[in-house]
């Protein structure tokens, strides 16, 4: 799909975001979305396989029988990592570093699965859908799905001998004593976080300042997360402050232990434009609202600055979100779902 040489050196920011920007037309639009949620499961891969999907779907169909909705699901998630990957192998210098932060999301994602699937103890047959496109390779967090014990997961983690799998491990240990499984998240988070401020220390520029900004938002969503588990009664406010993570882009740590609304909370700030949304809904609802506010802000980068890391935020966020918004709409459509529902489901933007 992608080309990786004539590269600008050392930072290639130009034939980067020329190559990006010119597969931003490859992404379905809402029309699309609309029209497959009128579709049955077989209508919807017949479509996706005239798509850059094809490729997946027919892979596929070769080495497994698979039923529909499973064929779909793993040909959105192995289309998406391979465009995510190749994007990277373009990027050169400060671009590169700043993706790798950009995508770390990946490591979150998975890491949190096995927290989730050894904190529940619960049986799961075969492999979660891990996202392939981050720094840990997903070899080792299928290694790891398959260990024996939460002892072997921490020894693993620890010889794997890498800050991300370490902070993995740590995490893990946690979950091993006891500990509550948002305390152990955020044990994994603040050490992925610590990871990634080391990669953007080394860069002091306008670029690496949006990435910041980017990683900030994220932290001010756990805290609303958290938050929101306190203002719904289950969570005691005490244990709230061990739980919320320092370093949000807005959302002060006097604000979180003060604030018992939404509109306290989120008033004057970035996210004070969801407030009206809420029309007197649950606390509950903010953490929903803010991650498609989050999205938004994410897409509406393209056009900020043509030679910036913007239009490589704006292409990862397109590919994440047409992945999440397609499963969904899978699920929806499986679930025999009235149109409006399974649009409502979606985060549909431009």
């Amino acid at each position: 799909m992608f080309l990786k040489d004539l590269k600008d050196l050392p930072e290639n920011y130009g034939y980067l975001n020329a190559r990006l920007r010119a597969h931003f037309s490859d992404f379905l639009v809402k029309e699309d979305y609309r029209r497959l949620a009128f579709r049955r499961l077989e209508e919807i891969e017949v479509f996706l396989l005239e798509t850059r999907y094809g490729k997946s779907f027919r892979k596929s169909l070769v080495e497994q029988p698979l039923s529909t909705r499973r064929r779909i699901e793993v040909a959105l998630a192995d289309t998406s990592a391979d465009t995510l990957n190749h994007a990277r192998k373009m990027a050169m210098g400060e671009p590169e570093d700043l993706m790798t932060v950009l995508l770390a999301r990946a490591d979150l994602h998975n890491g949190r699965l096995l927290l989730r699937y050894y904190f529940t103890g619960a049986l799961y047959e075969g492999h979660p859908q891990w996202h392939g496109y981050g720094t840990l390779p997903v070899t080792f967090f299928a290694d790891l799905w398959k260990s024996h014990s939460i002892t072997h997961v921490i020894d693993k983690c620890l010889a794997f001998d890498h800050q991300l799998s370490r902070a993995l491990g740590r995490a893990c240990g946690q979950v091993a004593k006891g500990s509550s499984l948002p305390a152990s998240e955020r044990i994994f988070l603040s050490g992925v976080l610590t990871y990634l401020d080391e990669i953007l220390d080394s860069h002091r520029t306008k670029d690496s300042a949006l990435v910041r900004e980017l990683l900030g938002r994220s932290i001010d969503i756990w805290n609303m997360n958290i938050w929101s588990r306190v203002a719904a009664g289950v969570l005691p406010g005490e244990k709230a402050g061990e739980l919320f993570i320092e370093g949000g882009y807005s959302l002060s740590a006097d604000r979180l232990r003060n604030s018992s609304r939404p509109e306290d909370l989120l008033a004057s700030t970035p996210w004070e434009t969801i407030l009206g949304r809420f029309q007197g809904g649950p606390a509950e609802m903010v953490t929903g609202r803010a991650m498609r506010e989050f999205w938004k802000w994410q897409i509406a980068q393209r056009r900020k600055d043509l030679l910036g890391i913007e239009v490589a935020t704006a292409f990862i966020a397109h590919q994440l979100l047409e992945w999440q918004n397609l499963n969904a709409l899978v699920v929806g459509v499986d679930m025999g779902l009235e149109v409006d529902t399974i649009i409502d489901k979606l985060v549909l933007t431009g």
